[in-house]
């Protein structure tokens, strides 16, 4: 079966009402002076069913492409569990930072609660952070000898 008239510099739409189906029969007739024989038909498309493939196609590339972003960025990370950890947390820490800067200048009771539980989590991150970074430091120590 042959698909004809699906060019790649147009539209799909333009694909789609340009296509044209071929069906080529591989039986050879019963008379063997006569050539091989071959049936043509052409297939029409509704515009319900161009729009539906269009979708049904737009929708399947799509997928694709977002599969195969997500394969590359998936190998492009080869970072250790405790590299990405590190990354974490300073992102963690990075974030309660920027709550505890707009908090400053108020002085309710409220907002010095928060700011005294926002001390806490910065302070059990850093030490989360720091020991993280000290095994980090013997595996490479380790691998370079």
């Amino acid at each position: 079966m042959n698909v004809s008239g699906l060019g790649s510099t147009t539209s799909i739409t333009d694909n789609l009402q340009k296509a044209q189906v071929r069906l080529t029969s591989g039986i050879n007739p019963l008379d063997s002076s006569s050539s091989q024989v071959t049936l043509s038909d052409t297939v029409s498309i509704s515009d319900e069913g161009k729009n539906k493939l269009s979708t049904e196609l737009g929708a399947t590339m799509h997928k694709n492409a977002t599969s195969t972003e997500t394969q590359q960025s998936e190998q492009a990370d080869t970072r250790t569990e405790n590299e990405k950890m590190i990354d974490k947390l300073k992102e963690e820490i990075k974030e309660l930072q920027e709550q505890r800067r707009d908090l400053v200048g108020d002085n309710s009771p409220q907002t010095q609660d928060q700011l005294k539980m926002i001390d806490n989590k910065i302070m059990i991150l850093n030490t989360q952070l720091m020991s993280l970074l000290k095994t980090q430091e013997e595996a490479d120590t380790a691998s370079s000898s």
